[in-house]
């Protein structure tokens, strides 16, 4: 194994989804070349693929029932409350102090006022934030 041959593998297993899809790249250009990399890929993620496709006709038939209806609208507040407990439980190490609390509201709100896009938000947000810290530190 060459170094190049290293570089191009970890290279085509970036392409793919996920660790599993990267690794089974990674081992199948290693076996194959790229051939074998496109092999390993369509092995690994084809099975469940299949199982997805075939069962959407009987998904289709099961949302309609009521019992059903009523087991998705319980399902949405408990996804919603389990998101909200995963980012208070981040919100201290996402928001170390007081500098990157400011900051984090006027994104938000930001935000919500203008209707703006986070991406430029964001950038401009962690600019501020460079800038702040290297005149407190």
């Amino acid at each position: 194994l060459t170094p190049q041959q290293f570089l191009d593998g970890l290279a085509l297993g970036q392409l793919t989804p996920g660790p599993l899809l990267m690794l089974a790249a990674f081992v199948g250009y290693e076996v194959g070349a790229i051939w074998g990399a496109v092999a390993a890929a369509v092995a690994v993620s084809l099975p469940s693929f299949i199982l997805i496709l075939s069962g959407l006709p009987v998904l289709e038939r099961v949302k309609h029932l009521a019992w059903m209806k009523a087991a998705l609208q319980g399902i949405s507040p408990v996804m919603i409350g389990m998101i909200a407990v995963a980012v208070l439980r981040m919100l201290p190490y996402a928001i170390p102090d007081l500098v990157a609390g400011i900051l984090a509201v006027g994104i938000v709100v930001a935000m919500g006022l203008w209707h703006l896009s986070p991406l430029p938000l964001m950038t401009g947000g962690a600019a501020m934030g460079l800038v702040l810290r290297a005149r407190i530190f």
